[in-house]
Order: C-alpha cells, then sequence, then structure tokens
C-alpha cells in the first residue's frame, strides 16, 4: 500500500510529503533544496525523488525516506523551465523543456547531457509540459501546452509520430490505464478520457465541478482506487473513486500546505496490473 502523497506547490516553492490515507501533512521536501516553481516530482529508478524545478532551471534529489536534499542532479547547460520527467527502459532520463519546446536526454547514473531526444518545435510542440510520459507502446507522449494538443514521439528515436490528441485546450497530466487514457485540461473541470491506443474522445469520468473541482492540473491514482485530482483554484487535492467517478471529498488543502497543486505522486506507486500501469500528474502555469 502506499505510504506516502507527495504535492509539488508551484506557488509556494514547495513538495510537500502527505500521509496516503488521511492527507495529514507530514513535511516538506528539504528547504536545503531550493526548489522553485515545482511541476513534477517522481520516483527515480535509483529510489531516489526527482523534481523538477523550473524557476532555477534544475532537477534536484531528495531521499525518498526522510526528504533530505541529496544535489542538483542536473543545472545548467541546455536545461530551461523543466517540467516534465521520465524514464525509458534503459534507464535514461528525459527532461521536457517548456520554454525550448523540447525534450532533453540524459545519463541517469551521472546527469550528463547524451542529446536533444525531441527538437524545438519539433512536430508542431509547443510548451512540453508536466505531464510528459511513455506510453504502454514504449512511445513518447507529450502535452503541448501552448497549442493544445498531445504529441506522440517514438520512444527509441525520437522521431514524430504525428497528434495523438487534438483540440484539448491547456493539456497537463496524461495517465494510462487499461480502460482510457486519463488527461487533466485547464479549461475543463473535470477529467477526460480517450481510447488509449487510438486517441478517440470517450467521455468525462465525473461532473464539471464535482466537489469544487477547478483548473485541474495534478492527478494520480493511489492503491486503494482512488483518482486524486488538484485543484488550482482553491487549492485542494479531491478524492474520487477510481472506478465510479463519485465523489469521496477533500483530500488535502490549503491547511496541510496545498498552494497550486501541479503534480501529484504515489509513493510506491500502484501495483502494476497491466502493461498500461504508469504514474503521472500535475499543473496550471499561472503566467
Amino acid at each position: 500500500a502506499a505510504t506516502e502523497i507527495l504535492v509539488c506547490n508551484f506557488f509556494a516553492n514547495t513538495v510537500t510529503r502527505h500521509n496516503a490515507t488521511s492527507g495529514e501533512l507530514i513535511a516538506p521536501l528539504d528547504p536545503a533544496g531550493d526548489i522553485r516553481g515545482p511541476l513534477c516530482v517522481r520516483l527515480g529508478p535509483d529510489g531516489l525523488l526527482y523534481v523538477a524545478s523550473e524557476g532555477n532551471n534544475s532537477v534536484k534529489r531528495f531521499n525518498a525516506t526522510t526528504g533530505a536534499f541529496v544535489d542538483n542532479f542536473i543545472s545548467g547547460g541546455p536545461l530551461t523551465q523543466p517540467t516534465g520527467l521520465a524514464w525509458d527502459g534503459a534507464g535514461n532520463l528525459f527532461v521536457g523543456s517548456f520554454d525550448q519546446s523540447a525534450v532533453l536526454k540524459y545519463n541517469a547514473t551521472s546527469g550528463a547531457f547524451i542529446a536533444t531526444f525531441v527538437a524545438p518545435g519539433q512536430g508542431t510542440l509547443s510548451g512540453a509540459d508536466n505531464g510528459m510520459t511513455f506510453g504502454p507502446d514504449g512511445n513518447l507522449y507529450v502535452p503541448s501546452y501552448n497549442n493544445n494538443r498531445v504529441v506522440r514521439y517514438n520512444g527509441s528515436t525520437g522521431a514524430t509520430i504525428g497528434t495523438f490528441l487534438g483540440s484539448v485546450n491547456r493539456p497537463r497530466i496524461l495517465e494510462f490505464r487499461p480502460e482510457a487514457l486519463y488527461v487533466t485540461s485547464e479549461t475543463v473541470a473535470s477529467v477526460r478520457r480517450y481510447n488509449p491506443s487510438t486517441g478517440a474522445t470517450l467521455s468525462s469520468f465525473f461532473t464539471a465541478g464535482s466537489g469544487g473541482l477547478g483548473t485541474p492540473v495534478g492527478m494520480a491514482f493511489t492503491n486503494d482506487n482512488r483518482l486524486l485530482v488538484g485543484s488550482t483554484t482553491n487549492n485542494r487535492i479531491i478524492a474520487y473513486n477510481a472506478t465510479t467517478g463519485a465523489l469521496i471529498g477533500t483530500f488535502a488543502d490549503a491547511s496541510r500546505g496545498i498552494n497550486g497543486p501541479t503534480f501529484i505522486t504515489v509513493i510506491p506507486g500502484p501495483a502494476p496490473a497491466t502493461l498500461f500501469s504508469l504514474i503521472a500528474l500535475t499543473f496550471s502555469r499561472g503566467r
């Protein structure tokens, strides 16, 4: 079972740790890490937490047990405005760059820059966002924030496959499940669902605005059949039944450190029932 829920709080410059059941605040990640505008937090293959810190152009690492700052794993060089983080099967780290509209590839052991995996603007990409993830087909899916689409790239070569989803206003988080691809869109106060193979529209998962949801960004499925969604207009995380979409209630709010929730991660993640199992989440940019 999950032991913690981590939330990127964009406006507070924090990543907070919460009890996975009650939502109670445990502590923020070590302030010595100097997180600025966090857009993604994921557990890496080395067991450390990785945070995309957009405001100071770095990817930072923290101890997953204690929350202590470890190092600036990537800083400077070609990296600017980091958003999404994803690892391929070989363990390479891929980082989305919002202002470059590109995806950069790094050595996951040393943090050394390897190559530009998706060139600036390639495949009409504009504003590579923090829900970037590898899909069950092994390809890379990148939210294109500025032009309202999700673009798919060959997961081995970076070659453009094409637009997978079009007309998704301000897409943020992508969550592949066996039955659907779940997407948060800043302009729709629900979670949208699409066919995970074809991209065909299925439905909204629950009634718009359920539980007070507004400007959804972060999103994560838990081990106990909940879907957590970040509501950035009122600084709360709202829980829904992951099967039916029925409202459960508020998981955490401003009194527990939530302030512009851009990404949610479950540690450890849900046990993989199928190859569709992945973890993803995140926020509204506020520019």
